[in-house]
């Protein structure tokens, strides 16, 4: 299994359900842009650093994120009933292999023989199939492209991923969002939800999930198993091991949890004094991360002016066009660079910059690593393209397709690869290739790391210190 697949996000609540880096759009009358990008040269790192002192860290309070008005889809599709009959269902096969067909990025297909795969599918469905097997059949045809990043969603899945984006989305468990790792069969704490069981009994981002009542959450398979499920009110202990201490039990009782992505931060002091500034940004997909970005960047600056920024996208999945362009609007402004389908159409991105607290003009360290994918690594790439931030940390994924969503009639959409970016600065770049390379490299790993044991912290707080 490639790195794409096992750099998928879990929000662990009712079950062990994924949110990864699917684009959860606006949807959909018309196709709605999502993530996307291109180019990098091959960086030259600089000489390795050897840290010569641990920072310490002054905690600033857990921001509450304020409630914005929900995000209304324009001229959604009323769903019709699922396709039962089969003219409908091979009317509706016929419309998603078409759109590909006329729309993907790839004029090649990425490779694929895109007319072997209908004739494969037909005849599939010439068997007769089920609406559930249907669905699922179509979502196979288009994973079939193997760009990790173009996805089909049934109706159902449809209405689940707007909850998400729309932050309206919940469930009843314990509310975490994590990542898999399945050599090690265990996953690890992205970030707790605000006022989650699993917030409030302590546990952090880096924090390992050994096991659920005594069996891993991962089998010998690499099937993630569904052991958080449970009613409301009931009890689950938790083995949790926090990097470089012993495993701990924790038991935590299954509440409804509001799935919102938060954004946690802090004021740290590096050992020259300064005050830096804190930000984990782990996803785009829920509409309201940009404003909790704003929030958190006054209250940081609130009391005491800021010296630097760090925006630690490491393990950021991507997410949507707008809360990705709104975040990038605080750190820089203009022409970024442009968007372009395969028949050479372009789509210029701009962005209005927005101060708050000194954004556009404190310097700025980026983290990324090799889970960082889609719209992050879009953002990381545009801050290094313009000369605005200094990167540290590890060569991203390259997956970096602009996805549109295609709406069909029956309520379900193709999320399908549409465009890719190309920088104002450096348009020869193609970032789906080589990833976005780091001005340093400083290997990291999600689970091997705490925020105060985190050599690229301490390599930022040198970078910081010195300029």
């Amino acid at each position: 299994m490639n790195l794409k697949s096992l750099s998928r996000f879990l929000i662990v609540l009712v079950l062990a359900s994924w949110a990864c880096n699917l684009p959860l759009a606006e949807l959909l009358a018309t196709p709605t842009p999502i993530p996307s990008a291109t180019p990098t040269e091959t960086a030259t790192p600089l000489p390795t650093f050897t840290p010569t002192a641990t920072a310490t860290s002054t905690p600033s309070p857990t921001p509450t994120p304020t409630v914005t008005p929900t995000v209304t889809p324009t001229d959604t599709p009323t769903p019709t009933p699922a396709p039962t009959t089969s003219p409908q269902k091979f009317a509706l096969f016929e419309e998603i292999w078409k759109t590909v067909k006329e729309k993907y990025v790839y004029e090649d297909f990425n490779g694929v023989d895109w007319l072997a795969v209908y004739q494969e599918f037909f005849a599939r469905l010439t068997l007769g199939v089920s609406p559930k097997e249907f669905y699922a059949a179509m979502r196979e045809m288009i994973a079939r492209l193997n760009d990790d990043h173009s996805v089909y969603f049934s109706p159902s899945e449809v209405e689940e991923q707007l909850a998400i984006y729309e932050g309206e989305k919940d469930y009843v468990g314990i509310g975490v969002f994590t990542m898999p790792n399945l050599e090690k069969r265990w996953v690890t704490v992205i970030v707790p939800f605000k006022d989650s069981p699993a917030a409030k009994a302590g546990l952090q981002a880096h924090d390992r999930i050994l096991a659920v009542n005594g069996q891993p959450l991962i089998d010998d398979t690499g099937q993630i198993q569904d052991l958080l499920s449970g009613e409301i009110g009931s009890y689950v202990t938790l083995t949790v091991q926090t990097p470089g201490q012993e495993p701990r039990y924790v038991s935590l009782k299954r509440e409804r949890v509001e799935a919102s992505i938060p954004v946690p931060y802090q004021v740290l002091t590096s050992p020259g004094g300064k005050r830096i500034g804190y930000l984990l940004v782990v996803s785009f997909a829920d509409s309201k991360v940009d404003e909790r970005v704003g929030k958190a960047l006054k209250e940081m600056s609130a009391a005491t002016a800021l010296d630097g920024l760090i925006l630690d996208l490491r393990v950021n999945q991507g997410g949507e066009y707008t809360t990705a362009s709104n975040v990038l609007a605080y750190f820089t402004g203009g022409k970024l660079g442009y968007f372009t389908d395969r028949y050479g159409k372009k789509r210029w991105w701009s962005v209005s910059p927005r101060n708050i607290g000194g954004s556009q003009s404190l310097p700025l360290v980026v983290f990324v690593d090799n889970y960082t994918v889609s719209f992050g690594e879009i953002v990381a790439g545009v801050l290094q393209d313009r000369g605005r931030a200094y990167l540290i940390g590890e060569v991203t994924e390259g997956n970096v397709e602009l996805l549109w969503g295609y709406p069909f009639k029956d309520g379900s959409v193709l999320f399908l690869a549409h465009e890719r970016f190309v920088p104002a600065n450096r348009p020869d770049q193609d970032w789906e290739a080589t990833g976005i390379q780091p001005d340093l490299i400083v290997p990291t790993a999600w689970d091997e790391i705490t925020l105060t044991q985190d050599l690229a912290l301490e390599v930022a707080f040198v970078y910081f210190d010195t300029h």
